[in-house]
């Protein structure tokens, strides 16, 4: 009997020369916004992003604040990374978004889905104010941790003015260390 030898191959970045930075650079960058925001920290990433949903979480225990999950891929992946011991929350850490107005904004760190202006995201909820539990404010600070995908650079686009419209400061360009792709 003859074997078959198949290739799986990633595709993505592959006419992009040089390599993919290390997690770490985000790391860091949460590290140094975090500690010159004064008001409320949303960050916004792909759910399925474990690692960088840890690093939020960990930045967020450094600067003594507290974290809600919003979005519901988000909530339910935290919830089985967690069970799985792939994300490590510590105890007194994790609030509930109903609970979010209970804290000054300086104590608080919202991470959510929507990094792609998806029109039913809780990101883009929030910035239409069509969100139940979280309304954005002057003083916010938004994270865009996520580069468009090809094709969604408009709904990006727009959901990044209508925050900027609240007041919100947003940051999301892929230079100001705030993403790094997760492919090769």
């Amino acid at each position: 009997e003859k074997g078959v030898l198949v290739m799986f191959s990633d595709s993505t970045n592959a006419d992009r020369t040089g390599f993919t930075q290390s997690e770490k650079v985000v790391g860091n960058t949460f590290s140094e916004l975090f500690g010159r925001c004064a008001g409320r920290i949303i960050v916004t990433t792909f759910a399925s992003n474990i690692h960088r949903i840890q690093q939020v979480i960990d930045t967020a225990v450094k600067y003594d604040r507290k974290v809600a999950i919003v979005g519901r891929s988000m909530v339910n992946n935290v919830k089985i990374g967690t069970q799985l011991g792939y994300i490590d929350i510590p105890e007194g850490t994790l609030i509930e978004m109903e609970e979010i107005n209970k804290y000054p904004p300086e104590k608080i760190v919202v991470a959510t889905t929507g990094s792609q202006g998806e029109p039913m995201s809780a990101l883009t909820r929030m910035a239409t104010a069509d969100h139940r539990w979280v309304g954005i404010k002057p003083g916010d600070t938004i994270i865009i941790s996520a580069s468009p995908i090809p094709g969604n650079e408009k709904l990006v686009a727009r959901t990044i003015d209508l925050l900027f419209k609240q007041g919100a400061e947003v940051i999301y360009e892929k230079e100001m260390g705030v993403h790094v792709s997760g492919h090769a």
